[in-house]
């Protein structure tokens, strides 16, 4: 894919999204473009929504995978989790395109996309499990 093709593609899905195009805006995306090997279309979207994403997939996913494990274990319930259906869940909710700057906003998302159930004693969770592992 040239230059122009990934510039147009960008721009389309910035269109869909109500994205405005400032002069940040294209200098964040010429940046990228200039590093960029990929060679198709989704391809070049997955690495431009990890471009703009601060946090790696993997600090993603292992957040994620701790938060729900911390979350059964404060809700001190003597019910055997099933952990087996979490990794799928979290590689959908990753490719998906989150592109969450920060772990509350990521956890924040978790909540809202995946299960719908964010509220006041969700956001208190989440505050309470990145204050205890030290994470912003």
């Amino acid at each position: 894919m040239d230059d122009i093709k990934k510039r147009a593609l960008i721009h389309g899905v910035d269109e869909k999204n109500g994205i405005l195009g400032t002069t940040e805006r294209e200098k964040q995306i010429t940046s990228f473009i200039k590093q960029d090997k990929s060679t198709n279309p989704l391809e070049m979207l997955k690495a431009w929504l990890q471009f703009q994403s601060s946090l790696s997939e993997k600090d993603k996913r292992d957040t994620i995978v701790k938060y729900e494990m911390w979350l059964m274990n404060k809700n001190n319930t003597n019910i055997k989790a099933n952990f087996a259906e979490l990794p799928p869940m979290v590689d959908s909710f990753i490719n998906n395109g989150d592109v969450s700057k920060n772990y509350y906003e990521l956890l924040v998302n978790w909540e809202k996309i995946t299960y719908n159930t964010f509220s006041d004693i969700k956001d208190k969770h989440i505050k309470e499990f990145l204050n205890k592992h030290k994470l912003k």
